[in-house]
């Protein structure tokens, strides 16, 4: 495995295998190093992501195809524990518990490019650390 760095080595909080609290969307999420240990493969029941860091440009970058070919590039910000998601009209902010075993999601949506409205809500449990 290659050596991460402190940048990669911030996505460690992400791995592990997660459960969503909310009976009403029973997903099942699972964040791992690749295998070169370059980026971090996440799969969900109806979706695939890459999270990857730059070391040109000093940033991370989301890859996500869904079930239905939606394809959706992200750019990531982490301000301690709290990540943000941002794309052309969707972003999620993502907050972790200081022992960070939960993800607490808010995804929001824009019609405009400057208003947000809440998307959805999820809150995922961290099962085990994979």
């Amino acid at each position: 495995m290659s050596s991460r760095g402190p940048a990669r080595s911030a996505l460690d909080m992400w791995i592990g295998r997660w459960i969503n609290t909310d009976p009403a969307v029973a997903t099942a999420d699972v964040y791992e190093w690749a295998p070169s240990g370059a980026f971090v493969l996440h799969t969900a029941d109806a979706a695939i992501e890459m999270i990857d860091y730059d070391e040109a440009s000093g940033r991370f970058t989301s890859r996500l195809v869904d079930s239905q070919g939606n394809v959706a590039l992200h750019t990531l910000t982490a301000h301690g524990d709290t990540w943000t998601y941002e794309g052309d009209a969707t972003r999620a902010t993502v907050e972790f518990s200081a022992d960070h075993r939960v993800q607490t999601v808010l995804h929001e949506r824009t019609d405009d490019g400057t208003t947000y409205r809440p998307a959805s809500r999820v809150r995922l449990v961290k099962v085990s650390s994979r």
